[in-house]
Parts: C-alpha cells; sequence; structure tokens
C-alpha cells in the first residue's frame, strides 16, 4: 500500500476513534445528570400552602374571595381553595384574576393585584406538586400598605361627565363609570399641549366598580383637561389632593 495513503487512513481511525469517545462521554454525562435531577424531588413539592401560597392569597386574592365578598366563592383558607386549583390555575395563567381593568403599559397604579411572573410560577408548580397543605398555622399576610390608599383623609372627589372636563390640581385617583363591557383611554391633556396618559381601562364591569390610585400622583395646572375616549355615556370619579 502506498504509505502516504496509509498514514491518512491511521489518522482518518484515529479522529473517528477520538468522535466516538467524545460522544460516549457526553451521552455518559447527559445521562447521569438526569438520573441525578431523578433522585431529587421536583422543585413544586417544596412549596406550600402554609409556608408560601397562602400569603399570595391574603395579598392578592381575599379582598374579593370572602364570605361576604362581591365573588362567587370564599378563598381564605386552605380547605376553601383546594376544591378550585384546577380553575384557580387557568384563572392565573390567563391573567384573568385577580380582576383588574387596567391596561398593563397605560398608567402605573399603587393598588394594582395583578399577580407578578414570580407569584403565577408559584400558585401553577404548587398546583401542579399536588397542592401540599404543609405544617404549621397559615400565613396571614396584611394588606399591602398601598391597597389602602383610598382611605386617606386628604382628599378631594368630583365625579364629572366625561366630556374632557377641566381638572386642575395634584390628581391622585380616577374612577370611571361606564357602560358595561366598555372600554375607555383617559388622557390629561395640560396647557401647554402636553399629553399625559392616565389609564386605559378595558371592559368595564359596574360589579367591580374600582378606583385606580396613581403610582405617581400627576400635577394638573389650571386650565388641563382630561380627555376621555369612551362610547356612551360615562362619568369620571377624580380624586384630587386638598
Amino acid at each position: 500500500m502506498d504509505p502516504h495513503g496509509t498514514r491518512i487512513a491511521r489518522l482518518e481511525g484515529a479522529r473517528l476513534t477520538r468522535t466516538i469517545t467524545a460522544g460516549a462521554i457526553t451521552a455518559v454525562l447527559v445521562l447521569g445528570g438526569l438520573a441525578s435531577l431523578a433522585a431529587h424531588d421536583p422543585i413544586g413539592t417544596k412549596l406550600t400552602w402554609t409556608r408560601d401560597i397562602s400569603r399570595v392569597f391574603q395579598a392578592r386574592c381575599v379582598e374579593c374571595h370572602t364570605p361576604a365578598g362581591r365573588s362567587p366563592m370564599p378563598l381564605t383558607t386552605y380547605e376553601e381553595v383546594v376544591p378550585w386549583t384546577s380553575a384557580i390555575r387557568l384563572q392565573v395563567l390567563t391573567r384573568k384574576m385577580p380582576i383588574w381593568h387596567a391596561a398593563r403599559g397605560y398608567g402605573a397604579f399603587a393598588n394594582d393585584p395583578s399577580l407578578s411572573p414570580f407569584d403565577i410560577a408559584a400558585i401553577t408548580t404548587w398546583i401542579d406538586a399536588g397542592a401540599p397543605r404543609g405544617e404549621g398555622p397559615e400565613v396571614r399576610a396584611g394588606k399591602e400598605a398601598s391597597r389602602g390608599a383610598d382611605r386617606t383623609p386628604a382628599a378631594r372627589l368630583t365625579t364629572v361627565p366625561c366630556a374632557e372636563p377641566s381638572v386642575a390640581g395634584r390628581l391622585l385617583a380616577i374612577r370611571p363609570q361606564l357602560q358595561d363591557g366598555a372600554s375607555a383611554g383617559i388622557t390629561a391633556v395640560l396647557p401647554d399641549g402636553r399629553r399625559e396618559i392616565v389609564a386605559w381601562i378595558r371592559d368595564y364591569d359596574a360589579r367591580h366598580d374600582i378606583t385606580y390610585w396613581l403610582r405617581a400622583p400627576l400635577t394638573l395646572p389650571r386650565g388641563s383637561r382630561l380627555k376621555v375616549e369612551a362610547p356612551g355615556v360615562c362619568s369620571l370619579t377624580v380624586t384630587l389632593a386638598r
């Protein structure tokens, strides 16, 4: 055989051997990693109602889901929650619960009860793991301080029609009254022509008449107007600082 050809054959053989060896090592590492993961409990089993999930429900759900609340079922205890876990999973994944009609990206509100991505992941993982109760008492987290902002005494309320009313002062909150199912865009038009988006309210439901408290109050100089784009008859209750 040609010596040059023999050397090429040896090189190709060595390269093939290295490739097979590297592939075998990779397969062993992957299989070993999978076996290691399988030897541990899923992350979800570490979440329990008493230690982790009850605090989320207390902070985000029980304002409406109480025995005397406006929602159809209470969700204040483990025994009340467990029969509804499948429905809860769907509702939080589709962001239908908690109810909040202000569209994301159009204003920021101090009393927004929307679940964070972390909250959604925790609830769904807990449910998928069988909704374990855990040991000890349920965590009773108080409502966030911002959720009680509507009780502040240093404010005055004014209800105006939606036909671009003149409003001056430090705007703290708005509460629109619309036709059921209607949506409304609310913008502050300042005297110099600048516009500040206040809110975009979607699918209004009179059963959930919400006051939207601005995370950062908006100063409206004299001559400012609130432009409300909504179908049909509507009004707007504005909360201004005294």
